[in-house]
């Protein structure tokens, strides 16, 4: 004769079924956590938890439940997309969380030398209420000056605002913006007269400003003034003009846009959820002639810009002539002709 089942533990043993059932999923989807990994988690969460509320008066303590709907709504925002697709995507680094979880969407990289002096400070105020409304709303750090941080706000694209920047191959094998079917075109007039002249100069100089800005700072003093003239050169040609890309998570849909330096970047196009790849890019009426995974928000590693290219020769784009660029102090083999840049050519800079 079996004894009756006490119906908690019942209740019990079925949670635990189904939940390592999930688990598994979750694991066969490349998206567990190892034992290592929940300790830096859990505290991430923690500070989310005690910087994500901005309200104009000083919030009341949470519940447990609310702390537990807070954090799952940060974690959320910022893994907005991680899940769909096979392998998930890559999120925004650390640094940029806040600019996510800000109701401003201010810039990350601004928000971050105030959110390490509050964590040094001894105040119980949560940080938003702290930065704007209470003990730390008259700060003003050097690292990024209080204009600067309130003047630079990220725009954070709704679902019907990024189907501008979305793009296709058309059937005649150059991309178009979807909502138009125009060629996309990021070059400026100077930029095309350059490429038509001389089309393998144009490379070596797009190649040696990108050098030059991952290079390591130099010391201005021991310059001579070719040099000077040099950097100010390159610097002007990294920063004019330049359009940036995206991938949506399940790396399906490219999106393309002109960047804004503290206005329109990487993280707008998904509002600050998890991409498939991300760079730099540059098209001549609808032909890719320059590609580079470089992303303050994301950064993506070599084998991820080879993964996004891989995926644009399966959908018929030509990349023989573009130049892909690899900054990444690896060389790698692959199908695709990477031009290095090589930092070490700048000792002379440093």
């Amino acid at each position: 004769m079996s004894l009756p089942q006490d119906p908690a533990q019942e209740a019990a043993k079925t949670i635990q079924e189904r939940y390592r059932s999930f688990r598994k999923k979750r694991e066969l989807a490349g998206l567990a956590l190892s034992k290592s990994e929940w300790t830096p988690l859990l505290n991430q969460v923690d500070s989310v938890l005690r910087t994500s509320q901005s309200e104009a008066d000083q919030p009341k303590q949470l519940s447990v439940r609310g702390k537990w709907l807070k954090g799952v709504g940060c974690a959320g925002a910022i893994g907005r997309g991680s899940a769909d697709g096979e392998g998930g995507g890559l999120l925004l680094r650390k640094e940029h969380w806040l600019e996510v979880v800000d109701v401003k969407h201010r810039y990350g990289s601004n928000l971050t030398p105030y959110h390490e002096y509050w964590l040094q400070s001894p105040s119980t105020q949560s940080f938003f209420f702290w930065l704007d409304h209470g003990e730390g709303k008259d700060l003003d750090l050097p690292e990024a000056r209080r204009k600067q941080l309130d003047g630079q706000r990220l725009h954070y694209c709704t679902k019907e605002e990024r189907k501008k920047f979305a793009v296709q191959m058309g059937d005649d094998h150059l991309l178009r913006f979807q909502h138009n079917q125009v060629p996309v075109h990021t070059l400026t007039s100077e930029e095309e007269q350059q490429i038509d002249q001389d089309f393998a100069a144009w490379k070596d100089a797009e190649t040696k400003a990108l050098a030059l800005g991952r290079g390591p700072k130099p010391d201005k003093n021991t310059m001579s003034e070719a040099e000077l003239q040099a950097r100010k050169t390159a610097k002007k040609r990294r920063n004019t003009n330049k359009w940036i890309y995206v991938t949506s998570a399940d790396k399906k849909q490219l999106y393309i846009a002109p960047k804004v330096k503290g206005e329109f970047q990487h993280s707008s196009f998904l509002s600050g959820g998890s991409v498939g790849s991300a760079g730099a890019v540059m098209v001549n009426q609808g032909q890719i002639i320059k590609l580079a995974p470089m992303s303050g928000h994301y950064q993506p590693n070599i084998e991820q810009f080879i993964a996004f290219l891989n995926q644009l020769t399966e959908q018929g784009v030509n990349l023989c002539n573009a130049l892909l660029l690899n900054p990444f102090p690896v060389e790698i083999e692959c199908k695709h002709h990477l031009v290095q840049v090589d930092l070490e050519s700048l000792d002379d800079h440093k």
